[in-house]
């Protein structure tokens, strides 16, 4: 023991001798008792370093001040059975980093998800976070890149951030270096990710606001889209106004004043003497006039009057809506009047003269035979009233004429009925034969078409035999007929 003692006190002395220098103190593990060790001493004031290096190497931190070493370069060592810190400047065991690695990882992960649905661009944020994050290659990285795009000022968290040099990642693994200020530079990175959580809860909320603005305006965006693929312009309209229920008004109790309107470019009138007024109305040859909206005289000497009225061959006149007169020359009158055969005329609405020359007169009257005149149409036939009685071979004949005609046809037919039945009554009277100075009398009855008639006969013979004469008499009651005759024979 005394030996013991006396190695002991020497080992004090030397111990003493040792921080009483200049220079850091420098500890070897399995180190030789005799002062020996082939390890550098410490660079480093007020630094301790303990473990053997190998030859010509620094030991890892002693050229820094106030610093404890384990190992070097490549041969770092690890420090167990460490307590978990709980001052300021205690040191932090494995179990601790692991429940800080885990939150600031969560953390970073919501905050790198909310921001980058933004379009914000914190431009601060992005370098003061960078710089300070420069060595990190895990999921800070993501950090930085999602924050690049966004321009709001997140001060404190580029404080925060700013004291922690190390590697997050292989900070959990590794407590070799920095020890001592870790707990300083984790608590401002605390600070800071306590912000940065509600940084990241407000701009999820802004894209959660966002999404739902984009899900809204998307059936308007699709139906614009729609719209204007097949040509329509959408724009604001604001004639009248709007009334209570949203609907749009174009015109008031009063009328609506529209200020403000540009001249039409798509009328011409282009024709000497030629006429154009209304909306597009077109008088292009020599004498043609066009009023109307749409109205179109094209060619010489032609009227169209009226919306979309159309005169297109030389001398035609086309006059109401929809008026057509295209047969050379013709005349269209009444909406949707069509005169379509050379010399044809449609007076009314509807009406449709088709054939050359042909006359159609009345709403819906169609004229389709060549020289002739239409009052009407199959099933909607109209009567032509107060015709004076023609005269001429030509011309029309009314119904007293007629009539007149058909009273003189009745008397004929009944004179001839009586006729017949009372001829027919004189035949059937029977005279017997006669002789010399004999007389004879018949009598006849005869009927036809319901007329009956009576019929009597005389006969007298000369007293020679050779000369007779005689006497008829027929009657119907009404009309009467009588028949004389003489006979002669000789040898």
């Amino acid at each position: 023991m005394s030996t013991v003692n006396s190695n002991v006190s020497s080992l004090s002395t030397g111990v003493s001798n040792l921080q009483k220098s200049g220079v850091a103190n420098y500890f070897k593990a399995d180190g030789k008792l005799d002062g020996s060790d082939d390890a550098k001493v410490s660079t480093g004031s007020n630094s301790v370093a303990i473990g053997a290096n190998s030859a010509n190497q620094s030991v890892l931190g002693t050229d820094r001040d106030n610093v404890v070493s384990v190992g070097s370069v490549g041969k770092e060592r690890q420090i167990i059975n460490v307590a978990a810190g709980t001052e300021n400047f205690d040191a932090v065991n494995v179990s601790q980093l692991n429940s800080l690695s885990t939150s600031t990882s969560a953390g970073l992960g919501s905050l790198s998800t909310g921001l980058s649905t933004t379009n914000s661009n914190v431009g601060s944020l992005s370098t003061s976070t960078s710089t300070a994050l420069s060595t990190n290659t895990s999921s800070i990285n993501s950090l930085s890149t999602g924050l690049s795009s966004n321009t709001s000022n997140v001060n404190s968290l580029s404080t925060g951030l700013s004291a922690t040099t190390s590697n997050v990642s292989s900070l959990s693994s590794s407590t070799s270096s920095g020890i001592a200020s870790l707990s300083t530079g984790i608590s401002s990175l605390s600070t800071g990710l306590s912000q940065v959580g509600s940084l990241s809860t407000g701009l999820s909320n802004m894209a959660n606001g966002a999404a739902s603005l984009s899900t809204s305006l998307k059936p308007l965006v699709d139906a614009s889209t729609a719209a204007n693929a097949n040509g329509a312009t959408i724009g604001a309209t604001t004639i009248g106004g709007a009334n209570s229920n949203g609907s749009v008004r174009t015109r008031g109790t009063s009328g609506t004043t529209i200020n403000n309107v540009n001249a039409a470019t798509c009328g011409s009138v282009s024709g000497v003497d030629a006429t154009g007024l209304g909306l597009c109305a077109q008088a292009t040859k020599d004498g043609a006039t066009a009023i109307g909206s749409n109205a179109q005289a094209t060619d010489t000497n032609t009227t169209a009057v009226g919306f979309r009225a159309l005169a297109s061959q030389a001398g035609s006149v086309a006059i109401g809506y929809n008026a057509r007169a295209t047969g050379d020359p013709t005349v269209a009158v009444g909406n949707d009047a069509l005169a379509s055969g050379n010399d044809a005329v449609a007076l009314g609405a509807g009406a449709q003269a088709t054939a050359n020359r042909s006359v159609a007169l009345g709403a819906y009257s169609i004229a389709n035979q060549a020289n002739t005149v239409s009052v009407g149409a199959a099933g909607s036939e109209r009567r032509i009233t107060n015709v004076a009685p023609g005269i001429n071979l030509t011309d029309a004949v009314n119904v007293s004429q007629l009539r007149d005609i058909q009273n003189q046809i009745g008397d004929i037919k009944r004179i001839a009925y009586a006729g017949i039945a009372m001829s027919m009554a004189a035949t059937g009277a029977v005279m017997p034969t006669l002789y010399g100075g004999e007389k004879g009398l018949g009598v006849g009855i005869g009927s036809y078409q319901g007329y009956g008639a009576l019929s009597l006969q005389f006969r007298s013979v000369s007293k020679k035999g050779n000369s007779a004469w005689g006497i008829g008499v027929s009657s119907t009651g009404t009309n009467t007929g009588l028949s004389v005759g003489y006979g002669l024979r000789w040898q």
